[in-house]
């Protein structure tokens, strides 16, 4: 493609997004406080906007969304070759623990939390696959996350599947030069300033970006990134020049991960329809403030004459008045009114966003039981349960991609990975064309507690536990905190192996052994040992008889049943006749 079928594609993909531009451009704003988030609420002309007591809920509501949203979803590959054999399930363990090295590599976890407030705030978030080196210059599959404020995803059509994407961004000249040596002689050129007026990236249409996450100065220059099947075009609108062209390898389609938030026919934000309950709450808000200070600066009426000239208000003050003066200051309850105006607001707002007070800690006072509360967060509990399916079949995805650009790209190199696997450290080298074998299938899961809080956890998880419809191992899995699972469960065995055995120990000591007397002393004296102490205890008791010994122990024992007339039977066992 030539640089102006490129801009002409990237201008076409903007245009489509031209309706929703402004949402996203108020709700940034918003987001991002500030006196340009008040003038987005009030209008532009709001004088010392930072002072206005304009209480940001919508920041608010996205948080306390975004912290049961962002967490990273169980892992489970499923394997081409459906037949139930150890080297299968070898296989398959080896794969979870590739995607569990992208995963570390590229820092799913810290992701995940930045997707779960670009999700609901702007409809979609994008995820782009290319690659990564190492330390060591090892090369991994990657999957980096993208300001969607900057992304313009094309045509979904009935799949919901867009094809091609135009990402613009602001990067500084500096960085723009190192990453692209050939725009260096173009920047030093003398006549680069009429070059940039007469082709600008404005008249495209792309020049007017903000600052954004990735570059929060907005210093530089814009760099236009279109994708789509054949592979991702770097264009310099400036100069008209592609600087770049990564030819796309991967056989599944064009390398980028759209989610998509469920709407009803157009992308759409969770909160596109909030904005004007905010707007209304922040002027009412300041109506009542302004409201609260006339109050208690009323004025003062006279009905009379002043003796004393001046009349004087404040602590210490004397007016001297004429005899059947009345001095009356006007009383008013329209504070009180705006208040209950902005508490009708805020649960029109809570209604509309899906933001329960008790994600506020603060408890609904018209239900006093905890099925009330259940009732409450039922609704809140089925948008999280939404937003987790949409990361769910995102990732899956984003796995199937990073998986075959990693077995394309480097099938035969056999290259180390590390992670974190079953709450294990884990240090081993793979061979992408051997152990991933086009096996690109994987299930991701977010827990049946997934998006409670950590005393819920703890409640329900015994509960479930409890009733035996899960294992101790699961709700490990599902607490927060509990990194090496392996680990903790080995030191619970070894503690109630500990228990057991120091019994056992005792009871040889009450009954008058003297070796157990000693061992007992020892522990008193050194208990930070009681694990070798036992350990030396009951490895000299239980020593294992030579052959010669136990050929003995045997004669004797065949002896002595021939003295008491055999063996005994199953029904002498049982106590019969």
């Amino acid at each position: 493609m030539k640089p102006d079928q490129i801009l002409d594609r990237a201008v076409y993909l903007r245009n489509m997004h031209k309706d929703a531009l402004p949402d996203r451009y108020r709700f940034k704003s918003i987001l991002n406080g500030g006196e340009d988030g008040i003038a987005q609420l009030l209008g532009t002309n709001s004088a010392d906007s930072g002072n206005l007591p304009a209480p940001n809920l919508m920041l608010s509501a996205l948080d306390r969304l975004a912290q049961k949203i962002g967490k990273t979803p169980t892992l489970d590959v499923q394997i081409t070759n459906a037949r139930d054999s150890s080297r299968n399930k070898v296989k398959k363990e080896k794969l979870e623990r590739i995607i569990t090295s992208y995963d570390h590599m590229q820092k799913l976890e810290l992701q995940l939390p930045q997707v779960a407030r670009w999700l609901p705030g702007y409809g979609f978030c994008v995820w782009v696959i290319t690659s990564k080196k190492d330390s060591n210059g090892n090369i991994y599959p990657c999957a980096e996350l993208r300001n969607p404020y900057d992304c313009y995803p094309g045509y979904h059509g009935n799949m919901q599947d867009p094809q091609e994407l135009a990402i613009v961004t602001n990067i500084p000249v500096k960085e723009l030069m190192k990453m692209y040596p050939e725009l260096k002689s173009w920047y030093n050129s003398s006549d680069k300033d009429k070059k940039r007026e007469n082709q600008p990236a404005a008249l495209y249409g792309l020049g007017n970006n903000e600052a954004s996450w990735g570059n929060s100065s907005d210093d530089g220059d814009v760099i236009v990134e279109y994708m789509n099947p054949e592979g991702t075009y770097v264009v310099h609108p400036a100069s008209k020049k592609i600087v770049d062209f990564i030819p796309n390898v991967l056989k599944s389609g064009p390398a980028f991960v759209v989610a998509k938030r469920f709407s009803f026919d157009k992308l759409q934000g969770q909160f596109d329809q909030v904005i004007g309950l905010m707007a209304a709450m922040a002027k009412i808000n300041i109506l009542s403030v302004i409201a609260m200070e006339d109050a208690v600066f009323t004025e003062t009426n006279i009905i009379g004459e002043i003796e004393s000239g001046k009349y004087r208000k404040g602590r210490h003050s004397v007016n001297y008045l004429a005899p059947g003066s009345q001095v009356v200051k006007p009383v008013t309850n329209l504070p009180y009114q705006l208040f209950e105006s902005v508490g009708r607001l805020e649960r029109q707002l809570r209604v509309v966003a899906g933001y329960p007070v008790q994600d506020d800690a603060i408890s609904p006072n018209s239900f006093v039981t905890g099925r009330g509360l259940e009732e409450l967060e039922s609704g809140v509990g089925q948008m999280v349960s939404e937003y987790h399916t949409i990361l769910e079949y995102a990732l899956q995805d984003v796995d199937a991609k990073r998986l075959e650009l990693d077995e394309i790209l480097l099938g035969n190199k056999r290259k180390p990975m590390t992670g974190t696997y079953k709450g294990a450290s884990f240090a081993e080298f793979y061979t992408p064309d051997r152990d991933i074998d086009s096996n690109y299938m994987t299930k991701r899961k977010y827990g049946a507690m997934a998006s409670f809080d950590a005393p819920n956890k703890i409640i329900t998880g015994l509960q479930l536990l409890q009733a035996g419809i899960i294992d101790k191992e699961t709700m490990q899995q599902e607490m927060d905190g509990l990194e090496n699972i392996v680990q903790i469960n080995e030191r619970i065995t070894k503690q109630k192996t500990e228990e057991i055995l120091f019994q056992m120990l005792l009871q040889q000591s009450q009954q008058g052994d003297t070796k157990a007397m000693m061992a007992v002393v020892e522990i008193y004296n050194n208990p930070k040992s009681i694990g070798d102490i036992l350990e030396k205890f009951f490895s000299a008791a239980g020593e294992e008889p030579s052959p010669e010994e136990q050929a003995m122990m045997q004669q004797a024992e065949l002896a002595q049943a021939a003295q008491q007339g055999g063996p005994p039977n199953l029904q002498a066992l049982l106590g019969g006749a």
